[in-house]
């Protein structure tokens, strides 16, 4: 369990963006499970992940499976039945 999955099951992204932060700042090794726990506080605050597949490729991550379909729901750019009314 990271220090991180408390804030991300809460919702509460400033939080999780801060200790994600810290962490980079000490040098430590980016893993999948900060990036999933990061994902996971976006989901569960509703509100859009922009930047999270950048970071990932910035530190050389890859999404699985499971993350990839997690970061597909906060994509701030994905395709709604409302956008297409708009479109």
């Amino acid at each position: 369990m990271t220090i991180m999955e408390p804030y991300a099951k809460r919702g509460d992204v400033h939080n999780a963006e801060k200790i994600f932060y810290c962490l980079r700042q000490a040098n430590h090794i980016s893993k999948i499970s900060l990036f999933r726990a990061l994902a996971q506080a976006y989901k569960n605050a509703k509100l859009p992940a922009y930047g999270i597949s950048e970071r990932m490729k910035a530190d050389n991550q890859f999404p699985n499976k499971a993350l990839a379909g997690q970061l597909a729901l906060v994509d701030p750019f994905r395709k709604t039945p409302v956008s297409d009314l708009l479109d």
